[in-house]
């Protein structure tokens, strides 16, 4: 049935077209946009997921920032460590130096102060982004003894965020602190006697091994506040500890030499009070094992001993070191803390740090003490700087394994949002001329339709 009033043709047609033409639109943003959701109405789950982990990504991106900062302070602050450790290694060996008969001490202080000097001018030096984690001020009101590096960031289930943290130890790794007015507890130390040479730079253990085969000796007494032992390691006594006697290890020398400690009278309730290790000098160095002041350390090496152990060839008798009980001090950098207090008589007076001591005017039997507490003070900080080194690498170390998370982290979001709301401009390409297709044969449909009233009235003509 044809009819002036209705044209069902041209309705269907342009209907088909409307519907055309949105799709069209739909495909065409797409394209243009790369999207398949970019906005709430195309999809709101979708739209709401993503927008929350653009968010989270961006809070990332400030994460790595933060962790990139971090990783710069540290290792400004380790520089900083290292140079100071290489100048405190250069100070000992001058101390050495000044332990020899007729040096001239104030000559070596010289070169000592200068080495003081540098010391604290790197420390006062090793500024990153404002921080100075080895040169503070404690009194300051922004002073923070745990510096805190922002190393994560989370949504839970409920959307409260979290942030975690590495965590840094100024407190424990400073150098200088300009707060002379605060107080710091120094733990008691334990009495050590060192070598004066590494054990294998002796002509004994010349290419790291000595040669016990035959009658070579080792005797030497240990005097400690409650009683002595006299230590003897020959062919006998190496041959259940060395695998070759003719080559035996500063290793197996050290194992061979505690067996015997132990196997002596220098015991309580079957723990030695002394032990013999090797420092990070290479040194053979004897510690007591319990700390304070009354607890002595006395080392002769002079009687039957046919093997050089670095001590030299004068007996170190009468030379009593001791260690120090737990004190309360000012100023609580590693190089500042006053950590020993001049001998009555030898020259100088007061207490001194590793930043301020001076031998110059160090003389006689009072003055040698003096000198040999020094070096154990400069030594036990060597320790101490090492240590602060070592907590700033592991530091670093974990700053550097999260910035590598967080990037992977950002790119499986960027991933994840993608699966989301990009769209597949392949398949969309390939839709968008289907559909420009499908318009033409639309438009075309909607014309051939509204042609055909023209066709009735012709009748009428």
């Amino acid at each position: 049935m044809t009819s002036l009033l209705t044209n069902s043709a041209a309705m269907t047609a342009l209907t088909t077209l409307k519907s055309i033409n949105t799709q069209l639109d739909t495909t065409s943003n797409r394209v243009s946009t790369g999207q398949r959701v970019s906005n709430a109405a195309d999809n709101a789950a979708y739209w709401s997921i993503a927008t929350t982990v653009r968010t989270d990504n961006s809070s990332l991106g400030a994460v790595k920032d933060s962790l990139g900062l971090g990783a710069s302070t540290i290792d400004t602050a380790y520089n900083g460590l290292n140079s100071i450790l290489t100048d405190l290694q250069n100070i000992r060996a001058k101390l050495q130096t000044a332990t020899q008969a007729g040096v001239d001490r104030a000559k070596v202080q010289t070169e000592i102060a200068a080495l003081q000097s540098k010391m604290k001018a790197t420390a006062n030096s090793s500024v990153s982004s404002g921080q100075n984690w080895i040169s503070v001020d404690s009194s300051a009101s922004d002073y923070q003894a745990i510096r805190k590096i922002v190393a994560g960031f989370s949504r839970d289930s409920a959307g409260a965020i979290n942030f975690s943290y590495v965590n840094v130890d100024v407190g424990s790794i400073k150098l200088l602190d300009a707060n002379s007015s605060a107080s710091v507890t120094v733990p008691a130390t334990s009495g050590q006697v060192f070598g004066s040479t590494s054990l294998t730079g002796t002509t004994a253990f010349t290419g790291g091994t000595a040669d016990f085969s035959a009658a070579q000796t080792v005797e030497l007494t240990i005097t400690t506040e409650t009683g002595n032992a006299t230590i003897k390691l020959d062919k006998a006594a190496l041959t259940t500890a060395a695998k070759d006697l003719t080559k035996v290890t500063t290793n197996e020398f050290l194992s061979a030499l505690n067996n015997a400690i132990s196997a002596s009278t220098l015991t309580t309730a079957g723990v030695p009070s002394v032990t013999a290790s090797l420092d990070s000098a290479g040194r053979l160095t004897f510690t007591r094992s319990a700390t304070g002041a009354t607890n002595t350390l006395k080392i002769d090496t002079t009687a039957n001993n046919t093997v050089d152990i670095g001590f030299g060839a004068a007996s170190v008798t009468g030379v009593v070191n001791k260690g120090t009980n737990a004190t309360t001090t000012t100023g609580k950098g590693l190089l500042d803390t006053a950590t020993g207090t001049y001998t009555a008589g030898g020259g100088m007076s007061g207490s001194y740090s590793v930043a301020n001591f001076d031998i110059s005017k160090l003389v006689g039997t009072n003055g040698d003490t003096d000198v040999a507490n020094i070096i154990t003070m400069v030594d036990q900080v060597i320790g101490k700087v090492t240590d602060a080194g070592t907590k700033l690498g592991a530091a670093k170390t974990q700053v550097d394994g999260q910035k590598t998370f967080v990037d992977t982290l950002m790119k499986a979001n960027s991933a994840t949002i993608g699966t989301l709301v990009d769209s597949d401009i392949e398949e969309e390409s390939t839709k968008l001329k289907a559909l420009q297709t499908q318009q033409q044969l639309a438009v075309q449909s909607l014309s051939i339709a509204n042609s055909s009233s023209q066709n009735l009235l012709s009748l009428f003509r």
